[in-house]
C-alpha cells in the first residue's frame, strides 16, 4: 500500500515537472519567434551579435558590425538585445578621422604601433 502511495506522489511530481518544462519551452520559442524581425539586433546561442538582414524560412542572415553576413538557423537565435557598439555601416562621412586616414579596420594603425609595449 505504501508503495502505491509513493508511486502516485512520484507520478504527480513528474506530471507537474513536465508541464512546467513545456510551458518554459513554449515561452522561449515565442520569444525567439518575436525576435525574428528584419532590422532587430540579436545574439545567437554561441554569442555572435548581429543585425537581421534577411529571413528565408528557417534560415536567418545576420550582418555583423564589420559588415560580414552569416547565415544561421532560426532556432540558434537566442534573444533581441541593444547593440553594445555604435553602428558604423557603409556611410561615407568625410568628417570621420578614420575614413580620412584610410583605416580599414583590419590592419593596425600607426598610432597602435607607436604605443610602448608592456614587456
Amino acid at each position: 500500500m505504501e508503495f502505491i502511495i509513493l508511486l502516485v506522489v512520484f507520478g504527480g511530481f513528474m506530471i507537474l515537472m513536465s508541464r512546467s518544462s513545456k510551458k518554459m519551452q513554449a515561452k522561449a520559442a515565442e520569444q525567439r519567434e518575436s525576435a525574428l524581425v528584419v532590422g532587430n539586433t540579436v545574439v545567437t546561442q554561441t554569442g555572435m551579435i548581429g543585425q537581421i538582414v534577411d529571413i528565408d524560412g528557417g534560415v536567418v542572415t545576420l550582418e555583423s558590425a564589420s559588415g560580414d553576413e552569416t547565415q544561421w538557423l532560426s532556432n540558434a537565435i537566442n534573444s533581441v538585445i541593444e547593440p553594445p557598439y555604435e553602428h558604423t555601416y557603409a556611410e561615407d562621412d568625410s568628417d570621420d578621422e578614420e575614413a580620412d586616414s584610410g583605416f580599414d579596420g583590419l590592419s593596425p594603425r600607426d598610432s597602435d604601433l607607436d604605443r610602448p609595449s608592456d614587456r
